[in-house]
């Protein structure tokens, strides 16, 4: 073979490799897999419902509802019970809800906690939450028990108040 022609074919053969180099070193576009639609769904937070009505809230309806004095009465007495029972155990959650963050917030630092130390702190929180959660429930039970089905009816039509503890509907009648 003549110099000539094993140059030619050693430049063809390198020129070959350097395209194949950048042609194949480029990352290739892979389209994402798909989803099944109905894995969706469980990706959204579940919504949690609304709250049911306080005394409160039935209060700041009263004109809308047609209270009698004697449910506008009632319904104050009720409302005035589940402040000062929701103020104890509200108190009782933000106490708990320091304690854990500093906990943790300790044990992140040391790495001296256990998982069933935490847990347990934990537990006690969320047992506190629950407890203000069904204390809201059966005052929302008590209260509605003190209104006529039709009135019941006309409530669950309204839509929730913007912010809890307006006006005082009933102090105008």
């Amino acid at each position: 073979m003549s110099p000539r022609v094993r140059s030619l074919s050693t430049t063809l053969a390198l020129l070959a490799v350097a395209v194949a180099y950048v042609v194949l070193d480029r990352p290739v576009e892979r389209p994402a897999p798909r989803l099944p639609a109905g894995s969706a769904p469980a990706v959204r937070p579940v919504a949690m419902p609304p709250a049911p009505p306080t005394a409160r809230d039935i209060l700041d309806r009263a004109s809308a509802l047609d209270l009698r004095p004697d449910q506008v009465a009632r319904l104050q007495a009720l409302d005035r019970l589940r402040a000062s029972e929701a103020r104890e155990l509200e108190g009782a959650v933000r106490e708990a809800q320091r304690e854990l963050a500093s906990f943790v917030k300790e044990s992140q630092l040391s790495r001296g906690a256990s998982a069933q130390e935490i847990q347990r702190r934990s537990a006690e929180f969320s047992d506190l939450s629950a407890a203000l959660r069904e204390s809201r429930q059966r005052h929302s039970e008590a209260a509605l028990r003190l209104l006529a089905d039709w009135q019941r009816v006309r409530l669950s039509q309204m839509k929730p108040p913007a912010t809890s503890g307006g006006l005082d509907e009933a102090r105008k009648n």
